[in-house]
């Protein structure tokens, strides 16, 4: 595990404010979330990308492929497979047999031999075998609201219509990308430290930047198709859409089973977080003129999102509004030194308290923005995302200590009664039907007994009240002789409690329990924004919205500011005829 020197410096929220869903339902995307750290790690390191292979019918059926170099010796290549399915077929179940585009992404170069001995196992995904150099297979599909009238418009000669486009602007909706071993693919664990893929999460990065980078080709293809003097996207729209995602419940036992992960998680923005909020800036300073920039920018964004309510989170028009005083508490700052009237050495943290009072959603917005001031910690948050994860019991542990433990670190299941039939209501399990994660309810859905273990909380209770009248020098081995059933209980005490943000602070099996807070959390980290939610337990999202093209990778001027995109207002501006 990682250990960062200098964390007794910095004084970070507490668990009990980090780990709570309803924080997690404010987050938003920064500087150190997966996708943010792909773009600067392919600008600053020079990458070069090249397009190998396009080869497309009028519709868009056909091969494509991307190669990258990373370094002199480091290549990776994205095939990709594209087909036009029927919209029978068109879903985001795992139990899908067909999608509108399938890839690998394969460590060094592909012929088309190679090429073509991808395609008989990645169209198929779970039917197929991966080559030992695959590390991700991904698969997407064509949007139905947006990709035929876009294709349509830019055949005419002009831009999309940005009145069509809702919350979540893309082309193509990725549906999975697999990894670390699934079908045969390469194992994560086997890279250098120094190799490209060695960062978590990057090598998903680099395939889901490339399949958006797909989704623009593709359309303009078949817009040329349709009419050889068609319109290409200009610079705004060919950067505002971005990789369109549907999320499901599958996020939240993943970080339950994976607590290591949530640590670093959400240490690599709480940490951040809490360095920029001691910071003392002068009212006259760049960081200043930063941060009011920014607030201005995410501001005139959210009211693009209009009135609609995305329930439970708030509409960006109202969130907007509850914008605009942290913008006045930052231009109170530049003209007079003061915030609210009061002088402050830390603005930020000033700053952030009020937003903490505004609300989750308040505060994630304004977190993310403070963190934009912490590009000096770019290295020290990725290395900080490599954990080690260790389930193993100690058995010579005494149950005094271990009871010492459960008070010291569990201390928050006491907020839930589990006497109270309600706080067991409901049950986790897998869909034999669609092989996805589902909520049962207790009593009337079969499955119980094939439940899965996400119920910490219920757990550590009910391993609490069984060792509470122990001999404190009993060991924890001769107690689990007799009590096996709590073996994963007792490791999660030993080994999870002094995490400090390991835990997810919540039962789980209450019908309380919304789970697209945590949702929310994980979509961040990753880079997602354009919260869309379609029930409680399921939203739409977009993936490198803003972001730098291939173009922009290859010529060096790919840039760092591209969060909170604007829609581009050249609604159906008539192009030139000809441009390409």
């Amino acid at each position: 595990m990682t250990v960062m020197t200098n964390i007794a410096d910095v004084s970070m929220r507490s668990p009990a404010e980090v780990c709570r869903p309803t924080d997690m339902g404010g987050a938003r995307a920064t500087r150190h979330s997966f996708a943010r750290q792909l773009i600067r790690k392919m600008s600053l390191d020079h990458w070069t990308i090249r397009r190998t292979v396009f080869e497309l019918d009028d519709l868009g059926r056909g091969t494509a492929a991307y190669e990258i170099s990373a370094s002199q010796d480091q290549f990776l290549t994205l095939a990709l497979f594209s087909q036009v399915i029927s919209e029978d077929a068109r879903t985001d179940r795992v139990i899908a047999e067909r999608w509108d585009v399938t890839g690998a992404l394969v460590e060094g170069s592909l012929d088309a031999g190679a090429i073509e001995d991808l395609r008989s196992h990645v169209t198929v995904q779970e039917e197929g075998r991966a080559m030992p150099s695959t590390v991700i297979w991904g698969r997407a599909n064509r949007s139905v609201r947006f990709f035929d009238q876009v294709v349509n418009d830019l055949a005419a000669g002009r831009q999309p219509n940005a009145d069509i486009l809702g919350l979540s602007p893309y082309l193509l909706r990725s549906t999975a990308f697999y990894s670390n071993g699934k079908f045969g693919m390469r194992d994560f664990e086997g890279f250098a430290a120094e190799h490209v893929l060695a960062v978590p999460y990057r090598a998903h990065m680099i395939a889901a930047w490339l399949f958006r980078e797909f989704s623009l080709d593709l359309a303009e293809h078949c817009a040329r198709a349709k009419n050889p003097g068609a319109a290409s996207f200009d610079e705004e729209w060919a950067r505002y859409f971005g990789l369109g995602n549907a999320t499901g419940l599958g996020l939240v036992p993943y970080v339950v089973n994976h607590p290591e992960i949530l640590d670093a998680w959400l240490w690599s923005r709480e940490f951040p977080l809490a360095t920029a909020l001691d910071r003392e800036d002068r009212p006259s300073s760049e960081p200043v003129f930063t941060v009011a920039t920014l607030l201005e920018r995410i501001a005139a964004y959210l009211r693009q999102q209009g009135p609609d309510e995305p329930v439970p989170f708030t509409s960006g028009e109202r969130l907007a509004e509850s914008i605009d005083p942290m913008s006045a508490l930052v231009r109170e700052y530049v003209d007079f030194g003061t915030m609210n009237s009061t002088a402050t050495a830390t603005p930020w943290r000033t700053l952030h308290d009020a937003a903490d009072r505004a609300g989750p959603e308040v505060r994630g917005i304004v977190a993310t923005v403070i963190t934009e001031l912490t590009g000096d910690l770019d290295s020290e948050v990725e290395a900080s995302l490599v954990r080690v994860e260790d389930r193993h019991v100690d058995p010579k542990w005494r149950i005094g200590h271990l009871r010492d433990a459960i008070g010291r670190d569990y201390s928050w299941i006491d907020e839930f009664d589990f006497s109270d039939s309600s706080q067991t209501d409901r049950f986790w399990f897998t869909s034999a039907t669609s092989e996805e994660p589902r909520r049962g309810c207790t009593g009337s859905d079969e499955g119980l007994d094939m439940q899965h273990g996400v119920n910490v909380a219920e757990e550590i209770h009910n391993l609490r009240e069984s060792v509470a009248s122990l001999p404190s020098d009993l060991t924890v081995a001769e107690f689990l002789v007799s009590q096996p059933r709590f073996r994963a209980a007792v490791a999660r005490v030993q080994k999870v409690g002094p995490l400090r943000f390991g835990e997810l602070r919540a039962n789980l099996r209450s019908s309380g329990f919304l789970p697209l807070n945590p949702q929310r959390l994980q979509l961040a980290v990753y880079g997602m924004d354009n919260y869309n939610p379609q029930s409680t337990d399921w939203l739409r999202v977009t993936l490198f919205s803003g972001a730098p093209r291939v173009a922009d990778i290859n010529a060096g001027t790919a840039d760092d500011d591209w969060m909170f995109p604007l829609r581009p207002e050249s609604n159906h501006r008539a192009e030139s005829a000809g441009k390409a």
